[in-house]
């Protein structure tokens, strides 16, 4: 009698203390994906720059990233760095070469839970700092006597702005999530002007210098520590200061992520 009274109290304190499958323990905290990542994409990815040419040179690009996140108690935290490079953009028979990165920082907090689908989605908004930088080269011909301001330009921006991201849970380890990140104030300088000199910095509206980008992407936990995910990603730059400067890349990635 006592041992079977010993086995029902047992039974009930760990009961009490674990989640059962019942129970609906997801939180802004489980749901944020904490730990290191690595991407690597492909894209087609479109530029016109006016210091070069006045007509689009497009072409397909490489797409590598990196991230590493954590939730603190109240709000997640995330760094990331992307590298792009387009070695064959092309104007008719004419190539260029351009290669851009970024280094990213982010403050997510939690703003509330919407219904979508159905299901729960798990929303943050948050602050976002980021460093861009630009390279083009032509790959033609260069006369020896003329300014290397003639084949080439670049670009910097140090922008803040914010970010939005929302997690939709499913079943089976599968979850859905999308992303919008907008520049809405910069600091910025390159090469381009009139005097073909570089361009000291400048203080940039969002309207003279923007940076935004946009994802949507569906993970699958292999493990408790570890996943894969898919998805496409959207980049826009605009630069309408020193030099005009628009450029897009659609961007299919895949990822592969360790959780702690």
């Amino acid at each position: 009698m006592n041992n079977g009274l010993s086995i029902l109290l047992w039974s009930c304190i760990v009961a009490a203390t674990t989640s059962c499958l019942g129970q609906d323990s997801t939180t802004h905290q489980t749901l944020f994906p904490s730990g290191v990542s690595a991407r690597v994409g492909v894209e087609y990815f479109a530029i016109r720059d006016e210091h070069i040419s006045e007509q689009k040179y497009a072409g397909s690009s490489s797409y590598a990233a990196f991230f590493w996140s954590r939730f603190h108690e109240t709000y997640g935290f995330r760094l990331g760095m992307t590298y792009q490079k387009a070695s064959h953009i092309k104007n008719y028979n004419i190539s260029a070469e351009v290669t851009q990165g970024t280094f990213d920082v982010v403050n997510l907090y939690p703003v509330g839970i919407w219904d979508l689908f159905g299901k729960k989605a798990f929303v943050y908004l948050g602050p976002s700092a980021e460093v861009f930088m630009y390279y083009w080269r032509q790959n033609i011909a260069q006369n020896t006597d003329a300014s290397p301001n003639v084949y080439q330009s670049g670009a910097w921006l140090f922008s803040l702005g914010a970010r939005v991201e929302m997690f939709l849970p499913f079943t089976m380890g599968f979850q859905l999530e999308g992303a919008l990140q907008v520049s809405l104030l910069s600091l910025g300088g390159g090469t381009g002007n009139e005097t073909n000199n570089s361009t000291p910095i400048t203080l940039l509206s969002a309207f003279a210098g923007f940076r935004g980008c946009g994802e949507i992407a569906c993970r699958y936990y292999v493990l408790t520590g570890v996943s894969v995910a898919a998805g496409y990603r959207l980049d826009v730059t605009r630069i309408n200061s020193w030099n005009e400067v628009l450029s897009s890349s659609d961007n299919a990635f895949a990822s592969l992520s360790c959780h702690f």
